[in-house]
């Protein structure tokens, strides 16, 4: 009898688990670990930061998600993977070993060793600190009645990539629902991102849709604005002349890069921002019996030559295959190289505007405005069914 260790429950974590539960041996063991009981849908993380949907819109048990006649979930906290020894230890729970593993660990947010980021930002990894970023934000506006500190009203996002972007877009129709609930002058926010062009991964359209949208609905959006410090009461920076200044708030948003786990690091595996580069089949060629996948994966793109870049999409294609290759390993069949055709790009702009680069039948089919906002919602109801179960999609879907 196989023994098949998952770590990590997102989006690759549980479809690795799914996909063995219908094509494993019947006798094949599965333990899906995480530390948490939920799932919770990374790619809206950003709404519950700036209170625009409730966490219980987009999160659900991972029990009620998987067969649990044939997975085995387990709720602990990894610490270490000794892959010569196939032991994988936690720190609430006893040791475990394996026959085959699967790393699914996620990301943890990145500061580059910029002074005062931990202390003076706050970031958006999960679903407390999405809460915390919301709860600080209103918490900071009604306390300007009482402090009359402008800065109470100033809110700082540090970088103009995908999520920082996501996050400006909510926060157009959140400053003005507090605003009003609160009785207080405008509320004003201010993005600092160090690059000249943001959303790179968009035509220059839609680039420019995007960046039009918001500076249209009251965003500051200050780009070629090298960050150098964060402190208290706000974020110092060079701009492109390399002249210093300052942009205060009492509100300061760190979205400026992510990394994977610490866990790989601590493991001794050979990763770059604790990324494992992978074979073509999902594993390590030290240790084939270990696959590494989604965002602690760094798997290859042939046309580009770089890593995918990691996105829910990418995590669960990784995860069908990861699953394929493990079972054909059990069985003694071939493996199957991984192959990625992404289905395009989707970034919101608040509930109701967003920009999409849709690839269907090989074509690239652009939109923006609100039929991008309903692509974009058709997209995550697609992940959450996915990853679960289709009354889970039903009662969470937005369409």
């Amino acid at each position: 009898m196989a023994h098949i260790l998952i770590l990590g429950a997102g989006y690759a974590g549980i479809r690795t688990a799914k996909r063995l539960a219908k094509l494993a041996p019947s006798d094949t063991q599965i333990d899906l670990v995480d530390k948490n009981p939920i799932h919770v849908e990374k790619m809206s993380l950003h709404e519950i930061a700036a209170g625009t949907s409730s966490v219980d819109s987009m999160s659900f048990n991972i029990k009620s998600a998987i067969d649990t006649n044939k997975v085995n979930f387990i709720q602990a906290t990894v610490t270490k993977v000794d892959k010569d020894n196939k032991t994988v230890t936690f720190s609430d729970h006893e040791e475990m070993t394996y026959d085959y593993l699967v790393v699914g660990l996620g990301f943890r947010s990145e500061n580059f060793g910029l002074p005062g980021a931990d202390e003076y930002s706050l970031v958006l990894e999960d679903i407390p600190t999405a809460k915390k970023i919301y709860s600080t934000i209103e918490a900071n506006v009604a306390k300007y009645k009482e402090s009359n500190d402008p800065n109470d009203l100033s809110i700082l996002v540090c970088g103009a990539g995908f999520t920082g972007v996501e996050i400006l877009g909510e926060l157009i129709d959140t400053t003005k629902k507090l605003q009003a609930k609160y009785d207080v002058p405008e509320i004003k926010v201010t993005c600092l991102e160090m690059a000249t062009r943001i959303l790179p991964m968009f035509d220059e359209d839609l680039a420019n849709y995007a960046v039009d949208y918001l500076k249209d609905s009251g965003i500051n959006l200050l780009t070629g604005a090298k960050i150098k410090q964060i402190e208290k009461d706000g974020v110092l920076y060079d701009d492109d002349q390399g002249t210093e200044h300052k942009v205060t708030g009492s509100t300061i948003v760190w979205t400026v890069g992510v990394s994977g786990s610490d866990v790989i690091t601590e493991s001794g595996f050979d990763a770059k921002r604790n990324r494992v580069m992978v074979t073509d089949y999902l594993n390590i060629e030290s240790n084939p019996e270990v696959y590494i996948i989604g965002d602690v994966s760094a798997s290859m793109d042939p046309e580009s030559e770089r890593p995918y870049p990691t996105t829910a999409q990418l995590a669960i294609a990784q995860g069908d295959v990861a699953a394929e290759n493990i079972v054909a390993a059990i069985k003694g069949g071939e493996p199957e190289k991984f192959t990625y055709h992404s289905l395009g790009t989707i970034a919101s702009l608040g509930q109701h505007k967003g920009i999409a680069d849709m690839i269907i039948g090989g074509k690239h089919i652009k939109t923006k405005g609100y039929l991008a906002s309903h692509v974009k919602n058709f997209s995550k109801d697609k992940s959450i069914l996915e990853v679960s179960k289709l009354k889970i999609a039903l009662a969470k879907g937005k369409l």
